[in-house]
């Protein structure tokens, strides 16, 4: 038969035979499981022959009726006894010296031979028949086994029919699949979470694995086997764990002899489902930096066989798988049992019952010496539920607990349907973090996260000692694991825990060192000189023959040691005693019960009395009590329980009658307050056979009726719960009088006539029994009487006797007898530290045990062997170490006496900081000791405290004030005085949510301290805030259909300390506080206002469930949104993510607001105006207070987006502005504060040249001057900046322009004040013109004559001429005197120049006469006349 198998496999996260179930939601546990006959093999028999149609399993028929061929199992009649032949190789190997290894393999080899021969040997007829129906076509396929001696085959029905002929085979059974039951939740996470490498997972700390791996040992060197889905064998934690990761080349594994696909014959380790990534994470995952420490072996090496889909495993796949891992297979099939791993684990079963089909592959995997681990089941908490293939003996079954170290609900329990205790052992199996598919990291729980951790340990046992074998390593872990108990479970071990919890630390020790114990005595100096109290009031009256239970409420300042009840059935009879036992409180205040048997009630008056006895051993007796004995009671009889109900007793399996006042179920009695009831707080325990017994009934002749009424939530439809009447005359035969199921919704009225028993003495009793299926809420009784007349009131329930037996339900024998008053809590004794109650640790090893606080004894019974550090720790007192030596098998002891620690007080007042006023109400409390309780300020702001010493945190809180924490100092015998000043919390409302508001689903808990939380992020730059109130969306009961039947929740504030890269919930902030749910689809909201509770950065809003469903509010859930990824479900008080849905949970919060910021105006700012607008950023809606100089000035409210804006009139000269945020209790800090001032004064300004006016034939002129003013900004001219000096000088060269220049000089200060003045400069840069100049023609003239030279110009213009002789033609005398003349030219007349010269006597001889004009700008033109000058000579 091929390997591979049809059809496309659907990934899926569901499972059930991989027996997972969703975490943290153990209303979501595994469906019945499917019945023996679709699963399993008959068992073989040893006696006669079977008939050919008694061998075929009549499944088979009916699946023929439908089909042709059928695939079907041939188990075949002779196995082999592999147990035999390993002993006899074992005997040759010793024969030989062989090593332990080598013996090893002998066995292995001579196992796999034998079974190959035999299945050979015994197969071969029916081989050759399957060959020959083959070729006719009447055979598909066919695959034969060795490990177990069997067959599968795909055939007809004839072929079947005529294989059941052979003698050779044993049974026919059908190759039936067990089936993947859908999953409601999966909270595997999609998200990548790291845990660094000082981040140890809890399941990994409660084994004591860590300490293992600093011994040295991590299952190096040793193989660990996977039967399951698949692996993802690159996966970061299991990549180089893979034995067929190859470094050379670690992208391309040799799978050979490594890994095996059942399923479809792939040729890489694959997983298309993901149970079986995250189980082998469990055994050996690691990242290879050391981060996620997921496995219990991180050094080992695994393989694997994927026989899983999510459809399930088919038998014959089961077969191959078991068969590859006894000696994996190469790829020609042939087997190699070199290759066979240490250990295997299977996270696999189906039901509680006896089938021996897979106990053939079991038996030879352990004479192979591979250790079978198999996961207990999820069946829980059945009696009887472990599952087989993990009932059988020779496996080793792992059952899950929790954080708390108690079973997990789910968990299957024994006893095996073999007859022997199950499981063998425990593990941690709830909220387990591991690898799944995609490289990432997810949460599962189930039996099938604790079975791997089991095999991990073995894998560190073999590492430790790899010769060991299985039967011995059976032993070490069950004689090194830590006993467990609890009230179902009192002894160890047993069919819940097994023997306990797994402990990798001893299992090691005890190989490497040993194991040994520890016991002593803790205590503390003084003595015990006070003697016990005790409460009790004596009943009105007992009845003959019936067991009297008797409680008293026994107090003592230490402990109280003992309490006795003696009792005598006549004045002349012996004194008896019988041991009370604590039914409720603790060792030093209590309700002890102790019970009178039924044969010492026979008299008409029983005395008993009370001894107490405590730590001290002071004994007090009580007086004698004198109880008349009644015979019975009879119609008259009215009971109304308000007071305690005399002769009512109650007993049985999962016993929870109690009497009192009911918080769940109808909340209320019919009549009065109180009522008797299954559980006055919540659900009845499944598997329940409890009773409620009237006192005996004595009847008189005539009518007789049994009247009450009741109110009960028993499942209906297919469910076991019932109530039932039951009636008996000797207490021993009880005959049914009423039997109902269902929910009464209301108190009813029920009538059962009793006449038949006219004249009789009988014993009346309430019976509920319910099944494993769903927890209810039971059945609670009120108003009970005996009448002799018939109710004739239309609203009651007649039943009528019926005398038929009634074999379906039994009450229980009576045994464990529970009086009325058992449960009662006497008041409550505030709890004190007591040298008596301390830890006694083991400072290498971390191992820590408390002491019996009542007599201060601990036992420590197993403990590596060695020399160790005890130090005995306990409140309130100085810790002492002590050495001691463990000897292997030994106990040693160690007693320690503790002395006080001396105490301080620690004074103070708290005030706010900004207005010094006390707070009242402010909470302190010492961070570092929990014990000490917080106090409150008084109305004076005043506190005190009082503490051991030591230094300390003290943490102050009030409501809207920012929390301090203050390093302080407790002095011994001595006050310190601590003053605090809190600043106020100012700040503004927001709200956080991931949710859409519409509800599509809701949720419920059938568990206490289970709930949903959110993880809240602040917004970017927020980095605290005040959370003021909690919203939480829960179901409408009126549209949803869900009737929850109670609203009361509780709300908690988690930071986000927890593991993990991104943190998780860890500290609790603040809470949990009651709070009332609202079921009409409106948000309910809790007020957290007044609570002071500061977060920072993220968080966590926490729905607590205060009840068991129903009697709670059910969470709504948005499942259409696209998922936040910021829920989490908190189960048992562990917390995981849930990541495909939006819980319907959002926080109002208030910011704390920001110190504003003025924008506008900027700081050093001078303005002119005397009103300007301010602008700024605030907090959003925040009151905004404006302040110059220390005083306001104007207010205003920032806007939505954080801005405000308000006009604010100045002073003259500075300015100082801030701005504060503020609330009724303070303000924030002022703003930085921003100088402006306000000057309105003008600058001084002069032009000091050139003179207005002033005329120039310059093509630039430089404008000079001052300017005068304290914030000067400038000087401009005609707006071109001029260069100005530190006085106020100022200067500009500036271009002229022919003709007029006005210039305009401004002077600017910083306000914006300015002043101008005017300067005008005129340019001429062109000479004036000389034109008609005169003389045009040479003049002679003698002495005394006139010369007159003329010409015409420009007007207004200065000029003269003068004359010039050549050298070479005059004397000396005639040039100078020509030369040294300049006549003036005169305007006569608009332009026209006229200037006269007299001759003189001198001789001139032929003179130049030259011209000059010049303007007032400073231009200048000369000109030569034409004419030249003689005096007084001839031109030649």
């Amino acid at each position: 038969m091929k390997r591979k198998k049809q059809g496309h496999i659907t990934f899926s996260f569901i499972l059930c035979a991989l027996l997972l179930i969703s975490t943290f939601s153990p209303n979501f546990a595994l469906a019945e499981p499917n019945s023996k006959e679709s699963i399993s093999l008959q068992e073989s028999s040893d006696g006669e022959s079977k008939s050919a149609e008694s061998k075929i399993d009549k499944k088979l028929n009916d699946q023929f009726n439908k089909n042709k061929t059928v695939s079907f199992l041939l188990e075949f009649k002779d196995q082999v006894d592999t147990n035999k032949v390993a002993i006899e190789t074992a005997k040759k190997a010793k024969a030989q010296k062989q090593t332990a290894a080598k013996t090893e393999l002998m066995k292995r080899s001579a196992i796999v031979s034998t079974l190959r021969a035999k299945a050979n040997e015994t197969q071969y007829s029916v081989k050759t028949y399957l060959e020959q129906e083959k070729k006719k076509g009447n055979v598909k396929e066919f695959e034969s086994f060795y490990i177990v001696n069997g067959m599968a085959v795909t055939g007809t029905k004839q072929v079947m029919e005529k294989l059941a002929t052979f003698p050779e085979v044993e049974e026919i059974l059908p190759n039936e699949k067990v089936q993947l039951i859908p999953s409601e939740s999966s909270n595997k996470s999609t998200q990548s979470i790291v845990n660094p490498l000082d981040s140890t997972e809890w399941n990994m700390a409660k084994i004591e694995a860590p300490p293992v791996w600093n011994m040295g040992i991590d299952g190096t060197g040793i193989v660990v086997a996977s039967i399951d889905s698949g692996v993802q064998w690159n996966h970061p934690a299991l990549k180089t764990k893979y034995r067929g990761y190859d470094p050379a080349n670690p992208d391309q594994p040799d799978n050979t002899y490594n890994w095996f696909d059942a399923i479809n014959g792939k040729a890489a380790p694959y997983d298309d489902h993901g149970h079986g990534t995250h189980t082998v994470g469990t055994m050996v995952g690691s990242e290879p930096n050391g981060t996620n420490q997921i496995g219990v072996a991180p050094g080992a090496k695994w393989i694997a066989v994927k026989a899983f889909t999510a459809q399930g495993a088919t038998t014959d796949d089961l077969l191959a798988a078991g068969e590859w891992v006894l000696a994996p297979k190469d790829a020609q099939g042939n087997p190699h049992p070199e290759k066979a791993p240490d250990v295997v684990n299977n996270s696999w079963g189906s039901g509680p019952f006896i089938d021996d089909f897979y106990r053939q592959m079991v038996k030879n995997w352990r004479a192979a010496e591979i250790f079978p681990a198999f996961s207990a089941g999820n069946s829980g908490p059945a009696d009887g539920s472990v599952g087989l293939p993990g009932n059988y003996p020779e496996s080793f079954a792992t059952g899950a607990t929790d954080m708390k170290n108690q079973v997990a609900d789910f968990s299957s329990r024994g006893p095996s349907a073999y007859g022997v205790m199950k499981p063998d052992i425990s593990a941690p199996g709830v909220g387990i973090r591991s690898s799944i598919p995609g490289s990432n990291y997810g949460l599962m729980s189930g039996t099938s996260m604790a079975s791997p951790a089991l095999a991990g340990v073995v894998a560190l046992i073999k590492q430790a000692n790899k010769s060991l074998s299985v039967d011995a390593i059976e032993q070490i872990l069950t004689e090194t694991a830590i006993p467990l108990t609890d009230s179902r479970y009192p002894t160890s071990p047993n069919n819940g825990y097994g023997h306990g919890l797994v402990n990798a630390y001893n299992a090691v020790s005890s190989i490497l060192t040993g194991i040994g114990g520890v016991q002593g005595q803790v205590v503390h100096e003084g003595q015990d000189t006070e003697n016990p109290t005790y409460e009790h009031t004596a009943p009105k009256e007992t009845y003959t023959n019936m067991v009297l239970p008797l409680t008293v409420q026994a107090q003592d300042n230490v402990s109280v040691k003992s309490v006795e009840l003696q009792y005598r059935a006549s004045e002349t009879a012996d004194w008896q005693t019988v041991m009370a036992s604590r039914t409720t409180g603790n060792y030093k205040g209590g309700t002890y019960q102790a019970v009178i048997p039924a044969e010492a009630v026979q008299n008409s008056t029983l005395t008993y009395r009370w001894r107490i006895t405590d730590y001290g051993a002071h004994e007090v007796t009580s007086d004698n009590y004198n109880v008349p004995v009644k015979a019975g009671i009879s119609t008259g009889y009215f009971q109304d329980f308000e007071s305690a109900p005399n002769g009512w007793i109650s007993y049985g399996t999962q016993n929870s009658w109690e009497w009192g006042v009911p918080t769940a179920g109808p909340l209320k009695a019919a009549s009065g307050e109180k009522v008797y009831g299954t559980k006055l707080n919540g659900n009845v325990d499944f598997n329940a056979n409890m009773n409620l017994m009237m006192p005996p009934i004595i009847l008189p002749e005539g009518n007789s009726y049994l009247q009450f009424k009741d109110w009960y939530q028993l499942e209906d439809n297919a469910s076991k719960d019932f109530g039932n009447v039951f009636v008996s005359t000797d207490k021993q035969n009880w005959q049914q009088l009423s039997s109902f199921t269902g929910n009464s919704s209301t108190w009813t009225q029920h009538q059962i006539d009793l006449s038949a028993y006219a004249g009789k003495l009988i014993y009346i009793t309430f019976n509920v029994t319910t099944d494993d299926k769903f927890r209810t809420t039971g059945w609670y009784i009120d108003d009970v009487a005996l009448s002799n007349t018939a109710l004739t009131t239309a609203n009651i329930d007649l039943e009528d006797v019926q005398l038929e037996s009634s074999e379906a339900i039994k009450p229980t024998k009576i045994q464990d007898v529970m009086a009325p008053t058992a449960t009662v809590t006497p008041t409550a004794d505030t709890p004190m530290s007591l040298p008596l109650g301390a830890t006694v640790s083991v400072l290498e090893s971390g191992r820590s045990v408390a002491t019996n606080p009542a007599d201060g004894s601990y036992v420590m019974s197993t403990h590596p062997a060695g020399e160790f550090t005890l130090r005995a720790e306990s409140h309130g007192y100085y810790s002492s170490d002590q050495r001691v030596k463990i000897a292997p098998n030994g106990e040693a002891e160690a007693n320690f006496t503790l002395k006080p620690l001396p105490q301080g007080t620690i004074n103070g007042t708290i005030t706010n900081k900004q207005t010094g006023q006390p707070i009242a109400n402010a909470t302190l409390s010492l961070i570092e000791d929990a014990i000490v309780q917080p106090v409150q300020t008084d109305e004076n702001g005043r506190f005190s405290i009082t503490a051991y010493e030591g230094d300390y945190t003290l943490h102050v809180s009030a409501p809207f004030y920012l929390n301090q924490d203050i390093r302080i100092t407790v002095p011994a015998n001595g006050n310190i005085e601590q003053n605090v000043s809190l600043q106020p919390f100012v700040g503004y409302p927001s709200e956080i949510g991931y949710d859409d508001g519409t509800a599509e689903a809701h949720r419920t808990f059938d568990a206490v301290n289970s709930g949903y939380a959110v993880k809240m992020f602040l917004p970017e730059g927020k980095t605290s805030a005040l959370v003021t109130a909690g919203l939480f969306r829960f179901a409408d009961s009126s549209t949803s259909g869900i009737k929850p039947g109670g609203t009361d929740f509780q709300v908690a504030i988690y930071d986000n300390s927890g593991p993990g890269v991104n943190g998780s919930p860890g500290k609790i902030v603040a809470g949990p506080f009651d709070a009332t749910a609202v079921q009409n689809g409106e948000w309910t909201v809790v007020d957290l206002s007044d609570k002071g509770i500061v977060v920072k950065d993220r968080f966590y809003m926490v729905y607590i469930q205060k009840n068991i469903r129903p009697n709670t509010p059910a969470l709504s859930s948005d499942t259409s949104s696209t998922p936040a990824r910021h829920s989490w479900i908190m189960y048992d008080g562990a917390f995981g993510p849930a990541p495909y849905e939006n819980i319907m949970i959002r926080a109002q919060v208030k910011y704390e607001s920001m110190t504003p910021v003025i924008t506008t105006p900027k700081d050093a700012a001078i303005t002119n105006q005397s009103t300007i607008t301010v602008e700024g950023k605030a907090s959003p809606t925040n009151q905004v207070h404006l302040f110059n100089k220390g005083e306001e000035v104007a207010a205003t409210t920032a806007r939505e987006d954080g801005t405000f804006s308000v006009d604010v009139n100045l002073q003259n000269g500075e300015n100082v502005l801030t701005a504060t945020s503020s609330s009724d209790r303070g303000s924030t800090k002022p703003s930085d504060p921003v100088k402006i001032t306000l000057d309105q004064e003008k600058p001084k300004l002069y032009i000091f040249k050139p003179a207005d006016g002033y005329k120039t034939n310059q093509q630039a002129v430089t404008i000079e001057g001052k300017a005068t003013d304290l914030h000067l900004s400038e000087v401009t001219i005609n707006g071109q900046k001029a260069k100005v000096t530190k006085d106020g000088s100022y200067y500009l060269d500036v271009l002229l322009n022919n003709g007029e220049n006005k210039f305009i000089v401004t002077a600017k200060d910083r306000a914006g004040n300015e002043t101008n003045k005017e300067v005008t400069v005129y340019a001429k840069f062109n000479p004036p013109a000389i034109e008609n100049l005169k003389p045009a023609q040479n003049v002679v003239i003698r002495k005394g004559d006139k010369l007159t030279v003329e010409l015409d110009s420009e007007p207004g213009m200065s000029g003269f001429f003068s004359f010039s002789v050549p050298s070479a033609n005059a004397t000396a005398t005639a040039t100078t005197a020509a030369s040294s003349f300049e006549i003036p030219l005169k305007e006569q007349g608009s332009g026209h120049y006229v200037g006269t010269w007299t001759a003189p006597k001198d001789k001139i001889n032929g003179a130049v006469i030259e011209v000059v004009m010049r303007d007032e700008y400073g231009n200048e033109s000369r000109q030569t006349a034409a004419g030249k000058l003689y005096v007084n000579v001839k031109p030649r």
